[in-house]
C-alpha cells in the first residue's frame, strides 16, 4: 500500500525532486510530497494593535504563547529572511498569522 500526503502548494505544479521517503521506515511505504528545505529564517513578531512590537524571535512556539497572553487585538506576524554572512535580507512580504493560529487553537 502506498499513502501519500500532499502539502497546499497554492495551486503550483510540483516536480519530482519534492516527492520523498517520508522518515519512517523503509518497509512502510509512506511517501510525502512537499517541497525542499528552505534555508530561510522565519521571524515571529507579536504586536499590539498599536504597533508596538512586544516580542520577536524564531521559536513558533514561543510566538503563540506570547500571542496568547498579549493584549487583545494583537497580532502575530511571520516573515522569511535570507542571510549570508554580514546582512539579512527580507524575501517577500511579512505575513499576519493571527486568524490562523487562533483558528488552529480551538
Amino acid at each position: 500500500m502506498l499513502i501519500v500526503t500532499v502539502a497546499d502548494t497554492g495551486g503550483m505544479t510540483m516536480s519530482k525532486e519534492f516527492i520523498t521517503l517520508a522518515h519512517y521506515p523503509k518497509e512502510s511505504n509512506l511517501y510525502t510530497i512537499h517541497p525542499q528545505k528552505s534555508d530561510l529564517i522565519l521571524f515571529y513578531e507579536v504586536v499590539e494593535a498599536e504597533g508596538e512590537n512586544t516580542w520577536g524571535g524564531a521559536d513558533a512556539g514561543q510566538a503563540i504563547q506570547w500571542l496568547t497572553h498579549a493584549p487583545v487585538g494583537s497580532r502575530l506576524l511571520v516573515s522569511a529572511w535570507d542571510s549570508d554572512e554580514e546582512d539579512a535580507h527580507l524575501v517577500g512580504q511579512t505575513l499576519d498569522i493571527t486568524e490562523i493560529v487562533r483558528a488552529a487553537s480551538l
